[in-house]
């Protein structure tokens, strides 16, 4: 269900409204943070409330930004929900936009944060599990020219995102190019028969707007055809997560996606 997310942690809810009033919980400045930050908004929750529609909203829909491609079916459902917002009033626009350059970046901060996340438990490297292990071996090979041409790119990627945000209010995007998999499987290995080259780029698409730090959401886009849930991920600029929570509400809605089936037959009364 819709949530939000970035740099930072973000709540996981039943529904937009319930995502707002979490986010209104747990956002706002802070003593314990030298990072927080206070809100232009003083609700979250509040500012859903005024909000019902898209009109005039500009949105983007771009079927894949990391340019890893997307299994058909994704890239249906997610055009489909996102070309649906037209009868609420936006103007939806099907564009080209790249950003897998931010592949490489997003590794090296991700490696010098699995070496800190992991710091005091360095010299146990050898019980850490193979993709653990890798991540922090990769970490400690960095060095600070590598850091430096991180920093240059993210700069360069975070541009791009603001020079299309300068034509559009919101970008939508399928929030993973690959249908919910079994649990059994660790992870994705290919997209539409192609390999991957890294076992955590199958969410190239969010991992690419957490290196530029922008606020996102993924809301129910619909169901495949063997319903299994299809994300769409909702990205703004910095502040707009009341916008972002709306338009995650109208395409949740449109979706049809509601409780599975098991959870359903769990929360009747007996």
């Amino acid at each position: 269900m819709p949530g939000t997310r970035g740099q930072l942690h973000g709540p996981l809810a039943r529904d937009a409204e319930d995502a707002a009033l979490m986010l209104d919980a747990i956002a706002g400045a802070s003593p314990l943070s030298p990072i927080s930050v206070a809100a232009p908004w003083a609700s979250a929750l509040a500012e859903l409330e005024r909000r019902g529609d898209a009109k005039a909203l500009r949105v983007a829909y771009v079927a894949d930004i990391a340019g890893i491609g997307v299994e058909p079916e994704i890239a249906s459902i997610c055009r489909d929900a996102a070309l649906a917002l037209r009868a609420a009033g936006a103007r939806v626009e099907e564009i080209e936009f790249d950003a897998s350059d931010g592949r490489g970046p997003y590794q090296t901060w991700r490696g010098l944060w699995m070496v800190g996340q992991q710091y005091e438990r360095l010299a146990r490297i050898g019980e850490f599990g193979s993709n653990l292990k890798s991540s922090v071996e990769a970490g400690l090979k960095l060095t600070a020219l590598d850091l430096a041409a991180a920093e240059q790119k993210r700069q360069e990627i975070f541009h791009r995102f603001r020079e299309l945000f300068e034509r559009f209010d919101v970008l939508l995007t399928p929030a993973a190019p690959v249908k919910p998999f079994p649990v059994a499987m660790n992870f994705p290995d290919r997209i539409n028969g192609r390999a991957l080259e890294n076992y955590i780029d199958w969410i190239a698409p969010a991992y690419l707007i957490t290196l530029v730090s922008l606020p996102a959401a993924t809301a129910p886009a619909g169901l495949t055809r063997d319903q299994l849930p299809v994300g769409m991920q909702v990205v703004a600029p910095r502040f707009e997560e009341p916008l972002i929570l709306n338009v995650a509400r109208l395409i949740h809605r449109a979706s049809g996606v509601g409780w599975p089936p098991a959870a359903r037959t769990a929360a009747v009364p007996r």
